[in-house]
């Protein structure tokens, strides 16, 4: 292993590893943290490399210091699959082997176990035949000697977990900037490099910039070689920054030209399937889905995005049947979801809004629902529970199971909250204020000061909330304070200054004020919504009135959302494809409807 300041994941890894190595080699890159300590209390042998921004020159001199007849490559933030660990051993038996290839299961967000992404990566090499690594950066495995003895390469369905690209993680490390500093190096001397033009363009897309990264991707499209190793996930790739810019007539050519190449690539035929949703070409997308699930998993060599041919499939079938107003047959494919996928809960909180479009009682809600966390019903169970009620908005049934779970763990800051919420949305402002006051430490707490505010302002508490915000004047958000400032003074009937005439700091208050009064028009009474929403005369910003109408429009008040859009096109000529839609929608409501 080759690693720098990895305190937070070194354990993790060496502990997946120890059982079935002979010895740890790792070298480190320059480390200020506890990583050597850490690797020494595992009885690692620790060189150390000055780096020189090449990872084959580090991962070449770790090499030169193993002894034994068979290397395994692992990186500090990955983990070997408990499960696979038995398998690993048995291969080296194999004389006809010189490389065995591993499954990594990389997380791409903050939900472990729910968004991943598969890539092929060697894992073990037989020593002492002549394998090096070259590239500065995203290192091939290369024979440096002539031998006639050129052995296999062989996939085993061995799992490795990598976290690296967790957000979290990849923005403490800061791995785009430094990854991109040596691709640029490269790239300077050789620009042609399909391999690396290819690579930089995956960090664009890292950093969400789109178009950086499409402008890459093309370069290596135009000589596209299906043969190479990373044209598939060059395709998905593409597809994906496609499909951020909504250039989707450019985005279907390519998924069609990647199915022509490969027409075993499901991950291909659910993203056709998902942009014909898009699209609203439901008939399509239901018939591309459900061959997704016909194709099953695509082959390890080309797969990129996980269970495309399982609980993904089965849920946008679900969406999908949702949305035309087929509430059985989503129904169907929602418990067909969670069997392909018992750890994903999006689709409770679907089957909760399901069974409530069905008209079914509150009691027979529970009865469903509760089903599927099995007969002994835990803390988790009722929190999750709880959870689901409150997203369709049924409070005094996620109160009851909130609390079942605080009398379980009654030290929960997070239970705290969650209770502090529901009593709020029930209008029981001080029964909230003595919830939230329990967070008293940890990421909630902020939050729930600004809701212990909000609850001492709606209960014409103004004292106490002035002495509330003192203490929120210390936290670094500094512009929610001056947003729950000027609420509090709107309440009071008092004159405010302006918060903002600059057209940039608006933008950052804007989305802190309209938080704010999703929570209010939620919370509270209308004359105190009304209020609320002058706040947006105290920062220029021409976007308010469309936003102010899309939320009109999402709690249910269509006319006064038409108004507003018609405000919004007026005055500030600003409407976009979704207030169009929204608009539309309300036109298409039976004048017989009162609104």
């Amino acid at each position: 292993m080759i690693v720098k300041n990895e305190e937070d994941n070194l354990q993790r890894c060496l502990e997946s590893v120890k059982d079935i190595v002979d010895e740890m080699i790792i070298v480190d890159t320059g480390s200020t943290d506890d990583t050597v300590k850490i690797a020494k209390s595992y009885g690692a042998k620790v060189f150390y490399f000055q780096w020189n921004g090449n990872f084959s020159d580090a991962r070449n001199y770790a090499f030169e210091k193993a002894k034994g007849n068979w290397i395994m490559r692992m990186d500090a933030d990955e983990e070997l699959s408990a499960t696979d660990r038995e398998k690993v051993l048995p291969l080296l038996n194999n004389s006809d082997v010189d490389v065995y290839v591993f499954q990594t299961l990389n997380y791409t967000d903050n939900i472990s176990g729910i968004e991943t992404i598969t890539n092929l990566n060697i894992r073990l090499i037989r020593n002492h035949k002549g394998y090096k690594y070259k590239n500065a950066i995203h290192e091939q495995l290369y024979k440096s000697m002539d031998s006639a003895e050129q052995k296999k390469f062989v996939i085993e369905k061995i799992v490795v977990y990598h976290y690296g690209y967790l957000n979290t993680m990849t923005m403490k490390k800061n791995k785009p900037s430094r990854n991109m500093k040596i691709l640029e190096n490269i790239l300077e001397k050789d620009p042609n490099n399909n391999f690396h033009l290819y690579n930089m363009g995956n960090e664009y897309l890292r950093l969400g910039k789109y178009k950086k990264a499409l402008e890459y991707y093309k370069k290596v499209y135009k000589k596209i070689n299906p043969d190479l190793f990373y044209t598939p996930k060059l395709l998905a790739k593409m597809m994906l920054a496609l499909d951020r810019l909504k250039m989707y007539e450019e985005e279907m050519e390519v998924l069609n030209t990647g199915l022509k190449y490969y027409p075993k690539f499901t991950d291909l035929e659910y993203q056709r399937a998902c942009l014909f949703h898009k699209q609203k070409k439901y008939s399509l997308a239901i018939k591309g889905l459900k061959k997704c699930i016909k194709m099953g998993e695509p082959p390890v060599s080309l797969k990129t995005l996980n269970d495309v041919g399982g609980y993904r499939a089965y849920y946008a079938l679900a969406e999908i049947y949702s949305k035309l107003g087929d509430y059985d047959e989503a129904y169907n494919y929602y418990i067909e979801t969670i069997k392909a996928k018992s750890n994903y809960h999006m689709p409770l909180y679907r089957i909760a809004e399901n069974l409530e479009k069905r008209g079914k009682e509150i009691n027979v809600m529970k009865a469903r629902l509760e089903r599927f966390f099995g007969k002994s019903l835990n803390e988790g169970a009722y929190a999750k529970l709880g959870d689901i009620f409150y997203g369709i908005e049924k409070y005094d049934v996620s109160l009851e199971y909130f609390l079942k779970a605080q009398e379980i763990v009654n030290t929960d800051k997070n239970l705290y909250y969650c209770l502090g919420l529901t009593q709020m949305h029930l209008k029981n402002y001080e029964e909230a204020y003595k919830w939230f006051e329990k967070v008293e430490e940890g990421d909630r707490y902020e939050q729930a000061i600004y809701k212990m505010i909000l609850c001492d302002i709606l209960s014409n508490n103004m004292e106490n909330a002035e002495k509330l915000l003192g203490i929120a004047n210390t936290f670094e958000s500094k512009n929610m304070t001056i947003v729950y400032k000027s609420f509090k003074n709107l309440v009071e009937d008092k004159e405010c200054e302006i918060i903002s005439n600059d057209k940039e700091e608006s933008k950052e208050f804007l989305d802190i004020i309209f938080i704010l009064l999703n929570l209010i028009i939620k919370v509270s009474t209308p004359e105190i919504f009304e209020k609320s929403r002058q706040l947006l005369n105290l920062i220029d910003n021409d976007e308010a009135s469309l936003k102010l109408a899309k939320l009109y429009y999402n709690k249910g008040y269509s006319n006064l959302a038409y108004q507003e859009f018609i405000r919004s096109i007026k005055l500030f000529d600003k409407i976009d494809k979704e207030g169009l839609e929204m608009m539309g929608n309300i036109l298409d409501i039976p004048s017989s409807v009162t609104i």
